[in-house]
């Protein structure tokens, strides 16, 4: 008995050596892949990008990942333009976006962020993280579906002089009824553009498929003489010039708009659906109805997100 279980032991041992060593072989040429996309992609000499590969197992144990991701992700930034310790520090910050959020893997991850740090550029991509950990902690949305939503409409959002806060404020409680974070993204690129009625915007209205109607050909003056008539109540002060981005003009509308609703029931009139459907469209008057029911969500992740200051740092610390 002794004798068999020594060899067992002593077999087990051999195959723990050659599955370890198979193992290795394999992360050799998982690193080694990395560093060849670095080369790809950067002006660096070998050495400068061997040395960065290093140091990478302790940015990896500080982060809370892999030096191969971290690497992965190094790349993607430099093909973007991004100097070596620029995507370095990028690099970092997706994956700490990854390990606070719902994303699977740092390609996803990657892409949002570099999405989001194009819209705006005012922003270290920290203070992003922080921004949608911080909601996605607090509000019926995930930190994974609002990076994503953001990655589809922070362009035009931004354009339209949304801020950050303002946007995920729009994603977050147009989500909080719909619970579809592409749908959400697509219905508030579809209002912002109907609202500005650009050339440009009717073309990528089209593109998108989405109505270009009289609405959105209408002048500024005709589009805020318009939206005036339909939100006509008592207590309505605000005022819709078009000089004021999508948050700020759905945010007056939205704090008037059980006001007209009642109305409408009063007089028999059809204003607050009407209204609606000048705003989004048809095929995407469901986000405007689920923006302009809830006003005080609509300033309150906007505020969550404006103190959001360090969130993602406490989570991944804990």
């Amino acid at each position: 008995f002794h004798q068999i279980a020594a060899q067992m032991a002593g077999m087990v041992g051999v195959y723990d050596v050659i599955n370890l060593g198979k193992e290795g072989l394999s992360v050799v040429r998982e690193l080694n892949t990395a560093l060849t996309e670095m080369r790809k992609v950067s002006d660096e000499s070998l050495q400068s990008l061997k040395n960065y590969q290093n140091t990478t197992f302790d940015t990896a144990d500080a982060v809370g990942t892999t030096a191969k991701q971290i690497q992965t992700s190094t790349a993607d930034y430099m093909r973007l333009g991004e100097s070596l310790d620029k995507a370095a520090e990028s690099a970092k910050t997706a994956n700490v976006l990854l390990n606070v959020s719902e994303f699977d893997n740092i390609e996803d991850a990657t892409k949002s962020l570099v999405a989001m740090g194009q819209a705006y550029k005012d922003l270290d991509k920290m203070t992003i993280v922080d921004k949608l950990n911080e909601v996605g902690n607090n509000y019926a949305i995930s930190t994974d579906e609002l990076a994503t939503a953001l990655q589809k409409s922070s362009a035009t959002l931004s354009l339209m002089g949304n801020t950050i806060d303002e946007a995920a404020s729009l994603v977050t409680t147009a989500n909080a009824t719909i619970q579809d974070a592409d749908s959400v993204s697509a219905g508030l690129r579809t209002i912002s553009l109907r609202l500005v009625g650009t050339e440009e915007a009717e073309e990528e209205l089209s593109a998108m498929n989405e109505e270009v109607d009289a609405f959105v050909k209408a002048t500024n003056s005709k589009k805020q003489q318009i939206i005036k008539d339909y939100t006509a109540v008592a207590s309505n002060n605000y005022s819709n010039g078009n000089y004021k981005n999508t948050y700020q003009i759905l945010l007056g509308i939205a704090k008037v708009y059980k006001e007209i609703q009642e109305q409408d029931k009063k007089l028999g009139t059809n204003h607050a659906t009407a209204l609606i459907e000048e705003l989004a469209g048809k095929n995407r008057s469901n986000i405007a109805s689920a923006i302009l029911q809830d006003p005080t969500q609509l300033e309150a992740v906007k505020k969550s997100s404006e103190e959001a200051l360090g969130s993602a740092k406490n989570e991944l610390n804990s």
